[in-house]
């Protein structure tokens, strides 16, 4: 069997006032790229939007084959 890491997508979460939330994704995230890297860019966009960080996320999924 053969297993093939797809690329992710990041996605962070921002708090809105009113219990609301926005969603940003940034995708073909590589499966090689590392955890704090991944906070880091969270982090930097989110100073960039002035918005309050709620969640960073990376969404990945694999490919089984026989």
């Amino acid at each position: 069997m053969t297993v093939v890491q797809n690329p992710g997508r990041l996605e962070i979460v921002f708090s809105l006032p009113g219990d609301k939330t926005r969603r940003e994704s940034i995708m073909n995230i590589r499966s090689t790229a590392t955890d704090q890297d991944l906070y880091d860019i969270g982090v930097a966009i989110s100073n960039l939007l002035n918005d309050t960080l709620s969640d960073i996320r990376l969404v990945s999924t694999k490919a089984y084959a026989a």
